[in-house]
C-alpha cells in the first residue's frame, strides 16, 4: 500500500470520526435551524451529509464565512444554537476532564437544553468553570466563585464546578455526579423559562437525576445510603413538607447537622411522587418523565408552580403532601428507582 493511499484513509477515517460525533441532538438541532431559516439541509436526523453541509455552506455565506471543515462553537453561536464554553483549570486530572466531557455529551444528546435557554447566557453559550479545590480560584475574571452551582449576574449565567481535592483521594462518584446535578439545573431553567419553583422538585430531581446517572454509566449510587442518613434530612419532610418549596426554611442548621444537606429531604419527596403517581396504572419511566421534564414544561405556561403540579400530576400539592405524610424514613426501598432503569427511557 502506497504512502498516499494510507494518508487518504487515515483522513477519511479521521472525517467519519470527526462527524459522527454530531449524529446526534446537536447536529439535528443544526439542521432544524438552517430548514427554518429556508435553507434546506435535507431530512433532519442527526446524520452528517452532502445536503447539510451545502445548506450550512449558503448560510455561512450569507455572513461572508466559509466553513472550515470542523462545526465548532463559532458556528453554532452564529445559529444561536445553545452550547457551552469549557474553562477547565490544568488543577483537574486528566481523567477528570475526560469524564467531564464525556458526560456532558451523554447529556446534551439525552436531555438537549432547550432554546429559551438562550434569554438567560449571553450569545447562546454558557461559560463552565472547573477546577481542582486544592488550588484557589484560578480564574480572576470570576472572583468569589466556589462549590457548585449555575450563577449569574444579572445579564448572563455560568456554572461553577469546584471538585473538592478529597472526592479525586476517596474515589468519590460525586466528583462525576456534580456535573449531572448542575447540567439538570440548566435543563430546567430551559423548559420552564427560568421559573425555578418550588425548591424540593428543584433540587430533589438534580439529586435523583445524578445519582441515576452514575448508577447506569458507573455501576453504583448513593442515593440509598443519603436517604438512610438521619443527620442529612429533617423529619419535617413528613410533618411540614411546606418547609421544603423554599431554601431559606429547608437549609437550616439543626441539632443533627444541616437539614436537607445533599438535598436528601427533596430527593424523598422527589421520589414519593414518583411512587405516588405509579398507583395511577402509570409506568415508573412515564412517572419519572412527568415530574423530571413535563412538570418543567408546564411551568413555563404557568406562573403559580402549585397550579402547574395540579395540571401535571392530576393531584393537589396538599393531596400529595397527606400521602407523603403516610411514609416514613423505613420506606427508603420502596421508592428508590428501578437500577435498570435508563435515563434514555424516560428523556424521549
Amino acid at each position: 500500500m502506497t504512502n498516499k493511499l494510507k494518508n487518504f484513509i487515515v483522513t477519511a477515517v479521521l472525517f467519519l470520526a470527526a462527524h459522527s460525533a454530531y449524529a446526534d441532538s446537536k447536529l439535528e438541532a443544526i439542521q432544524q435551524k438552517l430548514s427554518e431559516l429556508g435553507y434546506q439541509p435535507g431530512i433532519v436526523d442527526g446524520m452528517w451529509g452532502k445536503n447539510t453541509e451545502t445548506a450550512l455552506n449558503q448560510f455561512l455565506s450569507s455572513k461572508g464565512l466559509t466553513f472550515d471543515g470542523a462545526i465548532d462553537a463559532n458556528e453554532l453561536e452564529l445559529l444561536e444554537i445553545f452550547s457551552f464554553k469549557y474553562h477547565v483549570d490544568k488543577s483537574l486530572p486528566k481523567n477528570w476532564v475526560a469524564e467531564f466531557k464525556n458526560i456532558l455529551g451523554i447529556l446534551q444528546t439525552v436531555l438537549p437544553i432547550d432554546e429559551n435557554i438562550n434569554k438567560y447566557v449571553n450569545n447562546s453559550t454558557m461559560d463552565i468553570y472547573a477546577w481542582n479545590s486544592k488550588v484557589k480560584n484560578p480564574f480572576s475574571n470570576k472572583k468569589g466563585m466556589s462549590g457548585a452551582s449555575i450563577s449569574g449576574d444579572g445579564r448572563t449565567r455560568w456554572m461553577v464546578l469546584e471538585i473538592p481535592e478529597n472526592e479525586f483521594k476517596n474515589n468519590s462518584l460525586h466528583r462525576y455526579s456534580v456535573i449531572v446535578h448542575e447540567y439538570f439545573h440548566v435543563y430546567q431553567i430551559g423548559l420552564s423559562k427560568d421559573r425555578m419553583d418550588p425548591k424540593w422538585l428543584t433540587e430533589g430531581g438534580a439529586k435523583v437525576i445524578e445519582e441515576m446517572f452514575v448508577q447506569q454509566y458507573y455501576g453504583r449510587s448513593s442515593l440509598e445510603r443519603n436517604l438512610k442518613r438521619p443527620e442529612l434530612w429533617s423529619d419535617e419532610v413528613f410533618s411540614d413538607p411546606k418547609l421544603y418549596e423554599k431554601y431559606e426554611t429547608s437549609s437550616k442548621k439543626t441539632s443533627d447537622g444541616w437539614m436537607d444537606m445533599n438535598y436528601a429531604g427533596s430527593a424523598f419527596m422527589f421520589l414519593t411522587l414518583v411512587k405516588e403517581l405509579q398507583k395511577n396504572n402509570i409506568s415508573e419511566q412515564e412517572a419519572f418523565k412527568l415530574a423530571f421534564k413535563d412538570f418543567w414544561i408546564k411551568k413555563s405556561e404557568e406562573l403559580n408552580w402549585e397550579k402547574a403540579f395540579e395540571k401535571t400530576f392530576d393531584m393537589s400539592t396538599e393531596t400529595f403532601y397527606e400521602r407523603l405524610s403516610q411514609y416514613s424514613r423505613k420506606d427508603v426501598r420502596k421508592i428508590l428507582p428501578n437500577k435498570s432503569l435508563k435515563i434514555q427511557d424516560i428523556f424521549d
